[in-house]
């Protein structure tokens, strides 16, 4: 059988045609939505990585979809491709959504992006209509950004509803999330565990159980171990002896030919992994959180001030291999 081809857009949020174990948070949005009881101004915040935004295209698609051909699967939580309201969400065409989100290479979401869409439902305004504002990563807003969009949280109308994704590792602005109702998305580790098995088993992705043994071992996000392992597979690094070394060396030259935050975020994930494995191994502990701090350092005066990668990507080799 041939394997799965993987695209680095296979899982973005908005592609995720399968919902796993966000059932009990389905049906009372779901239940609250047909009661007419659902907030206009929601927010979900939680760990990074737990499916947060997934599941918020979800939702929007089972209520947009609700009169369209091949609309939303209740019974099994999946999203038909061939829906109609799927596909403009993706072609970023749907007259009834409107997404806000930081761009690539971008370190905040601007206030442009938020008076674009301030514009967007001044020309759509038809109350009847019902539309959906939805804000990815919202702890990137800068503060420009959220005075801007607290206007239109007070005083948009019943039939539009805002809602908010948050990480909630990082402060979000207080004016706005007192200004939102609040929905705390948590999952136990037996639930996690299940989330990231059915996660690789339905993207068909395979890792050296070895590897995949560590990284568990430091994160307990599915959505951000699932990302890891894409990344290894898209990049073709073999796993074979699961040395993080070597794999975070494949990784490097990876970010090389593909520069992108996200490519680097995962690739800083796997460092990180590296130096809680070493600090486990080691009697001296403060040498290694001062190795750690260094390469801390690169990564973030590489994305403050645009830093040549390549040398960037030297130092931390040399402080991971000879510290």
């Amino acid at each position: 059988m041939k394997k799965k081809e993987i695209f680095s857009t296979d899982f973005l949020p908005n592609k995720q045609e399968k919902l796993f174990s966000y059932e009990q948070y389905f049906k009372l949005f779901t239940k609250l939505y047909k009661n007419n009881l659902l907030p206009n101004n929601i927010l979900l915040s939680g760990q990074p990585g737990l499916g947060k935004s997934t599941f918020a295209y979800h939702f929007i698609n089972s209520i947009l979809s609700n009169k369209e051909d091949y609309s939303y699967d209740f019974m099994n939580f999946t999203i038909n491709p061939l829906n109609r309201s799927f596909r403009l969400i993706n072609e970023q065409y749907h007259p009834n959504f409107y997404l806000i989100e930081n761009f690539v290479n971008k370190q905040s979401i601007s206030i442009n992006q938020v008076k674009d869409m301030i514009n967007y439902l001044n020309k759509t305004n038809y109350e009847k209509n019902i539309k959906f504002i939805l804000i990815d990563n919202a702890e990137y807003l800068n503060l420009h950004s959220v005075n801007a969009l607290l206007k239109i949280i007070e005083e948009h109308n019943l039939n539009t509803f805002v809602i908010i994704i948050h990480n909630s590792s990082i402060k979000l602005v207080e004016t706005l999330k007192s200004r939102c109702i609040e929905f705390k998305i948590f999952f136990s580790n037996q639930e996690r565990q299940k989330i990231l098995e059915n996660l690789l088993t339905y993207n068909d992705l395979k890792i050296n159980i070895n590897l995949l043994e560590k990284i568990k071992s430091f994160y307990d996000s599915p959505g951000i171990i699932l990302n890891l392992v894409k990344l290894i597979n898209e990049a073709a690094i073999d796993v074979s002896d699961p040395n993080l070394i070597n794999v975070i060396s494949n990784l490097m030259k990876y970010n090389l030919r593909n520069k992108n935050n996200t490519n680097l975020n995962l690739l800083q994930n796997t460092i990180e992994l590296f130096f809680f494995q070493e600090l486990k191994k080691t009697n001296n502990k403060s040498k290694i959180s001062l190795n750690y701090s260094k390469v801390l350092e690169s990564l973030n005066s590489f994305k403050k001030y645009n830093i040549d990668m390549n040398n960037t990507f030297y130092e931390i080799k040399e402080n991971i291999v000879h510290g």
